[in-house]
């Protein structure tokens, strides 16, 4: 005897609707308290907070441990915020190239490279040798340190913080979503336990209770995420850490070669230079002398 076959549809050959998972509906409900709990106006959320005042409804708070983290870690959000900031201001001085979103200086603007560019005029224009050839010395050392400085922010962002920004970018704006979320759906659930326990008929009980557990679901699915962020925050400190030592090296590196540039001019010229050369015992296969 041939077994019957369903339909590609999910239906069966007597016309049976397919059978909704119980997972799926439970995330559907879930989904559905969260987004009932953010469109909850601010009448709403006073009329909770009025119950709560005379007695009537109960107030949900955040555990107190739960709440230190949260804080914590918004905390350390808004540290690597402002410490990406500083970053930016030690490689990029000009605040109006930030202002523009870009850390590296528009083609020929960069401060040395118009200072070199100067230089340079001013040897073919208004010296003649040997002042001529001291201002030429220098155009080319200014021109060597732009070239340096250039290459250092180009990489600070795309490799040297690169993690850090993304962490202030696009977990930030989740952290704050979600935080928010979080917030809404405590008077949220105040609301839909009064609403349980006024409750006078079956109907309305099996109804307003399960419209209350979709809220405790809601607010458990946004409180584990939070947690998951804070309980990563010791290896993201980590990952930060060893970011800023790298970006703090290649820095002492384009310094000390900025330093041998402009000794390099001098000596050259003939003069004497009461420092010694700064030698750079290890450098970075992307750092190139």
């Amino acid at each position: 005897m041939m077994e019957k076959k369903q339909s590609s549809t999910g239906e069966n050959q007597k016309g049976d609707p397919p059978k909704i998972d119980k997972e799926d509906e439970l995330r559907k409900q879930t989904r559905e308290a969260a987004e009932k709990a953010a469109k909850a106006g601010r009448v709403s959320r006073l009329m909770v907070q009025i119950k709560q005042r005379v007695g009537i409804a109960e107030c949900t708070k955040l555990e107190p441990g739960f709440e230190n983290n949260i804080d914590k870690l918004i905390f350390y959000h808004n540290a690597i915020f402002h410490l990406v900031d500083c970053i930016e201001l030690q490689i990029q001085v000009n605040p109006t190239a930030l202002e523009r979103r870009e850390v590296a200086a528009p083609l020929h603007e960069n401060p040395w490279e118009v200072l070199g560019g100067w230089l340079n005029y001013m040897a073919q224009a208004q010296f003649e040798a040997p002042q001529s050839r001291i201002l030429v010395k220098y155009s080319h050392a200014c021109g060597k340190i732009a070239r340096k400085e250039v290459h250092l922010q180009n990489r600070t962002r795309t490799v040297l913080i690169r993690k850090m920004r993304l962490y202030i970018g696009d977990v930030s704006e989740a952290l704050n979503k979600s935080y928010e979320q979080l917030k809404m759906l405590l008077p949220g659930i105040d609301d839909a336990r009064h609403h349980l326990k006024s409750a006078s008929t079956t109907k309305e009980v099996r109804a307003r209770g399960e419209a209350y557990l979709a809220m405790i679901r809601a607010f458990n699915e946004k409180g584990n995420e939070i947690q998951g962020w804070c309980d990563e925050l010791v290896i993201i400190v980590t990952v930060h850490m060893n970011e800023l030592l790298h970006f703090a090296k290649e820095l002492s590196i384009v310094h000390a070669q900025t330093f041998n540039a402009l000794y390099d001019a001098i000596h050259h010229l003939g003069y004497q230079v009461p420092h010694k050369r700064i030698v750079l015992v290890k450098k970075d296969k992307d750092q190139k002398e």
